[in-house]
């Protein structure tokens, strides 16, 4: 977990997780337009080099962190690690948007109802998570940026599984594995930018 660092230990080693957050805050920024292309080119080329903390924080000092702040101190706070590691729709509709901490594997259920699992904004805590959906006669929509690695492994009895992933996966980025079950429902996988523009 990518937490605020302490400033006198700026050589302590970053991890692959470390450098993913921070590569995410910076995808963030450039869609917002707070860094060039270029810029974000050369900061996220650097993040996948960086070996300790120290070398990270530079390349977010000057961004806000995800709730508006400024990450002057370090790498900015993962968000908070209550979100727990399920989402639950029974006759309901549950969902996970926003700035939202993934654990390595997630289970959603969704059961004569509805769900929605927007890893866009997330902070992915491995390298490789594991989304398991289980749509029983209830729908479930998972999306993810253009160029995200994702592999799909949803089964289908009396249902549909859907998948429209756009753009090339960059080499480093996070792989993201959906698993689970469409009965009698479906399981709808997708890329969307911010704007609603798939």
């Amino acid at each position: 977990m990518l937490c605020a660092m302490p400033s006198e230990s700026p050589d302590f080693r970053a991890s692959d997780a470390d450098r993913e957050k921070i590569a995410t805050l910076l995808r963030q920024a450039q869609r917002e337009g707070r860094l060039t292309l270029d810029e974000f080119d050369e900061r996220v080329a650097g993040a996948y080099r960086a070996r300790t903390y120290g070398e990270l924080t530079p390349l977010v000092d000057d961004l806000p962190d995800e709730t508006g702040g400024t990450s002057a101190t370090g790498p900015p706070r993962s968000p908070d690690s209550r979100t727990g590691r399920a989402a639950l729709g029974i006759m309901s509709y549950a969902e996970r948007i926003g700035p939202w901490r993934v654990p390595p594997r997630f289970t959603t259920f969704a059961f004569w109802g509805g769900g929605k699992i927007d890893l866009r904004d997330a902070f992915l805590d491995a390298a490789e998570v594991e989304i398991h959906c289980y749509a029983v006669m209830g729908g479930i929509e998972v999306v993810v940026s253009p160029g995200t690695r994702v592999e799909d492994r949803c089964t289908a009895i009396m249902g549909g599984v859907e998948r429209d992933v756009r753009g090339a996966a960059s080499h480093g980025e996070s792989k993201v594995v959906i698993t689970g079950l469409a009965f009698w429902g479906g399981v709808y996988i997708h890329s969307q930018e911010p704007d609603g523009k798939h």
